[in-house]
């Protein structure tokens, strides 16, 4: 038997390694994806939440009659001031009295506070991102969880109250979340969008990014990704907001409270939370 030249035997070897390196290529790329950058560098259009004006300090007076009297608690529980340290010159911080759960519950303790920002330029459209940063106190406790700002939706024809809520959140625990409150058709239902909480570090300013891309109507193909400092924490596809296009979005639903609409949970002793003025970003 003629065996192989020593040409013939590097040429095959070289051969062997290019498909071993592209076999792991396929497998790395099935296993390792890249992590997804912040949606602030990828959405190019911005605008933000004034807590001055004219060089000014806003009163709760003034927060409260900029959202045309849709709020829940701005009088009661919302100062704007200036925190050491803080990552920006004004902070909201918002009172939460012990005993008291959501700013729209039936409880006759309502705490926190609730109001809709709806920047015109975001309205319409299918696709936005929203940043802040938050303090918990290095003693904060969680209770049975509460919410905090995140993404809405409105029917842009104002003839129903469908729409959503995907509000970022914080579980019993004190780990991290998002929770996605859809009504349509008078009908509410709310889901769980993570499917592992995360960390939500206390005691220290923490960044929370969040992406929302609307579904097509009536298919569950819509996304919903949420970063903590900057790392992805929620990625979820198949996520359903809405069933007519007009359900669009409109901006954000600046809530922050102890427990859920429904009444469940409160706060288990008197606590503040100081949030960053929100950015809104769109494409």
């Amino acid at each position: 038997m003629r065996m192989p030249g020593a040409k013939a035997v590097l040429f095959n070897a070289a051969a062997l390694l290019v498909t071993v390196g592209a076999l792991a290529a396929v497998v790395r790329s099935l296993v390792y994806s890249p992590a997804m950058e912040p949606c602030t560098q990828r959405y190019s259009n911005s605008t933000a939440f004034a807590l001055e004006r004219g060089g000014v300090v806003l009163m709760a007076a003034d927060l409260q009659s900029g959202v045309g009297g849709r709020d829940a608690g701005v009088i009661e529980n919302v100062t704007i001031n200036r925190i050491k340290n803080a990552p920006s010159p004004l902070v909201m911080t918002v009172s939460l009295a012990k005993g008291a759960g959501s700013a729209h519950g039936s409880m006759a303790a309502k705490g926190g506070v609730s109001f809709p920002w709806q920047p015109r330029a975001v309205q319409g459209k299918t696709a936005a991102c929203l940043s802040y940063q938050v303090l918990l106190p290095a003693d904060f406790e969680s209770g049975r969880g509460g919410a905090l700002p995140g993404i809405q939706g409105v029917d842009a024809t104002e003839r129903s109250e469908d729409g959503f809520v995907a509000r970022m959140a914080w579980r019993d625990g004190g780990s991290g979340g998002a929770t996605n409150r859809l009504t349509e058709g008078g009908v509410t239902r709310s889901s769980v969008a993570e499917r592992e909480p995360f960390a939500l570090p206390r005691g220290r300013w923490v960044k929370l990014e969040q992406e929302v891309v609307l579904n097509t109507p009536k298919q569950a193909d819509g996304i919903l990704r949420v970063w903590v400092d900057g790392k992805l924490a929620i990625d979820r596809a198949g996520m359903d907001y809405r069933a007519r296009e007009d359900i669009t979005l409109a901006g954000v639903a600046a809530d922050v409270f102890y427990g859920t609409e429904e009444g469940v949970g409160s706060a288990p002793k008197d606590t503040k939370i100081s949030l960053t003025p929100f950015e809104v970003r769109w494409k």
